[in-house]
Formats: structure tokens, C-alpha cells, sequence
């Protein structure tokens, strides 16, 4: 019995080590963008990333802030980071068979949380001119009465698609007004 106990507790221990060990590797491997885009994203989105000029929003990103794809797409808190973390084991072991597949979406979207990282506030003064894409007193970020609406930030601000302007730091007005016409009826009318 004691030994029973004693493999069960030892077997348990080396689990745990291994794991951690596998945490420890992935966490030092995911600040690396080219370990990221060795299954995500591939060349063609990397090479737009790091383009200059930008040529999408997650290129702008990259180019103000140097950011990587972790600080995105890591998980702004504990329960995210253990769900990314999750997801990412899963998908290692999945290429390691041999069953792994490109993901047509994301299985953990990016939630306002993730945004709020480094995009809080959204406007530092409500008269806009900031350099977070406030602009115009009369953009979206800038109406109070918008502050009660719940959006998340992905659904007008999408990174990773070339459908969209520069000069409009990258919102595709295709992708934004039908958002808007859920409450503006008239809404480019």
C-alpha cells in the first residue's frame, strides 16, 4: 500500500514537473512572433505585420509599440491566460500527431478586456486628438451616449484584414456601419 502511495505521489510529482517544465518553454517561446506564426497567421499576415508602412491594424500596432502577437492574443487575465495556454497545449499536441489543422477562427476571440491592456482610456479627453484613433469629436469613442453601449472592440476594429484605410487607421467602414445600423436605423442614409 505504501508503495502504491508512493509511485502515485511520485508519478503525480512528474507530471507536475512536466508541465510546468512545458509552461515554462511555452511562455518563453511565445514572446518570439516567428514560434507564433509557425502555425498561425503564416508568412503572407506576418510579413503585412511588420510591413512599413503599416498595412493593417495589427501592423500599426506592431509599428507605434513594437507590440508581439502574446501581448494580443495572451489573455489579459489568470482565467484567459489558463484558457490560451489550454488551447495552445491542445493544438501542440494535436500538430504532434498529426491531426493539427489551421483554424478557420478564433476559438478564444479577443475580448475588450484584452484591448484595455494597453487602449484605456479609449479617449483621454472626450475632445478627442489623442493618439488612440480618437480624432474628431465626432467619432464613435467620443459620444457619451455611446459609453452605455456594449460592443466588443473587435467587431469595428479587425487586425488582421486588409479591407480597410490608413487614413482611417485601419476601420473598414464596410465592416462598421452595419455595427452602427443595429441602433442608427438611417445610419449613411
Amino acid at each position: 500500500m505504501l508503495r502504491t502511495l508512493a509511485l502515485g505521489a511520485g508519478a503525480l510529482g512528474g507530471a507536475a514537473l512536466v508541465s510546468a517544465l512545458f509552461l515554462a518553454g511555452l511562455a518563453a517561446k511565445e514572446r518570439d512572433n516567428r514560434f507564433c506564426i509557425s502555425c498561425h497567421l503564416h508568412e503572407a499576415k506576418f510579413t503585412r505585420f511588420r510591413a512599413a508602412p503599416p498595412a493593417d491594424l495589427a501592423g500599426l500596432h506592431q509599428s507605434r509599440k513594437d507590440v508581439r502577437c502574446i501581448d494580443c492574443h495572451g489573455g489579459a487575465d489568470r482565467v484567459m491566460r489558463v484558457r490560451v495556454w489550454a488551447v495552445a497545449g491542445v493544438d501542440t499536441l494535436r500538430f504532434l500527431s498529426g491531426a493539427y489543422r489551421e483554424p478557420d477562427h478564433m476559438r478564444l476571440p479577443l475580448r475588450p478586456a484584452e484591448c484595455r491592456r494597453c487602449h484605456t482610456p479609449i479617449l483621454a479627453d472626450r475632445g478627442g486628438g489623442d493618439e488612440e484613433g480618437g480624432g474628431s469629436p465626432d467619432s464613435y469613442h467620443a459620444i457619451r451616449d455611446h459609453d452605455s453601449v456594449s460592443i466588443p472592440c473587435v467587431r469595428c476594429h479587425s487586425s488582421h484584414t486588409t479591407d480597410s484605410e490608413a487614413r482611417l487607421d485601419f476601420i473598414s467602414r464596410a465592416r462598421v456601419q452595419p455595427v452602427c445600423r443595429e441602433c442608427h436605423a438611417t445610419f449613411g442614409h
